[in-house]
């Protein structure tokens, strides 16, 4: 089956390329499938339970062409962390308007975080992620080094293009607070399998951003008159 998978990308490459070579664009959706592919498995079967050779044959690719891309498993794996990651980051320029006021900013940052930190898939990699580094640890540092590093570091830098209204300076810390505030508490009931409605988690999420404006802001700014935790926009 594997070898029949391979001479039909072999014959596919050299139809789309005439010299053998797959098109940039066939390339790009043999990849998106490669990682889809994975992903899944990995979130269904766990990190032990996927192995190379079945991705290959359920991607429809030769077991050459996916070690190529991807040496072993925790390369995949570190790409399937990495694809899910850049999904959250991409919107992230747009909670950085200069005409915006800082909690507004924060508020719908929070809420971007939380939420694609709570879809089905993020859940369910965390959880791979939590299971397997008990016995594999370098899993745990794969992930913050695929994940969360990136996920500070976009925080830090919109933290930092508004520094003169934030009384701290070590911009990193207050994103990994920030983080830790704001979505922290919901992926950790989610790992339970306990899920809170929106508005319970609205009401979190802003009460988080509340909490750490009061210790990052500047004290001479105050904040937006009549906004509470509680109330609405």
């Amino acid at each position: 089956m594997v070898q029949s998978t391979a001479n039909a990308d072999n014959r596919s490459a050299r139809r789309a390329g005439g010299g053998g070579r797959p098109k940039a664009s066939e390339v790009e959706r043999r990849n998106e499938r490669i990682v889809h592919t994975a992903g899944d498995m990995f979130m269904r079967l766990g990190f032990d339970g996927t192995s190379m050779e079945a991705v290959a044959q359920t991607a429809r690719i030769s077991k050459r062409t996916l070690y190529a891309r991807y040496p072993d498993k925790a390369t995949l794996f570190s790409e399937v962390l990495g694809d899910l990651v850049r999904r959250w980051l991409v919107p992230l320029d747009r909670f950085d308007s200069e005409q915006d006021n800082l909690e507004d900013i924060l508020l719908a940052l929070a809420r971007h975080l939380t939420s694609s930190s709570l879809t089905p898939e993020s859940v369910s990699v965390n959880r791979v992620i939590i299971f397997e580094s008990q016995r594999r640890p370098e899993l745990g540092q794969l992930a913050n080094n695929a994940a969360r590093r990136p996920a500070i570091a976009a925080i830090a830098s919109i933290l930092s293009r508004r520094g003169s209204e934030l009384r701290v300076t070590d911009y990193k810390m207050a994103a990994e607070q920030f983080l830790g505030l704001t979505v922290g508490h919901g992926v950790h009931l989610a790992n339970f399998g306990i899920e809170l409605t929106p508005d319970e988690m609205d009401r979190y999420v802003r009460a988080s951003v509340d909490l750490f404006l009061s210790g990052a802001r500047r004290c001479e700014l105050t904040r937006t008159p009549g906004r509470t935790a509680n109330s609405g926009d």
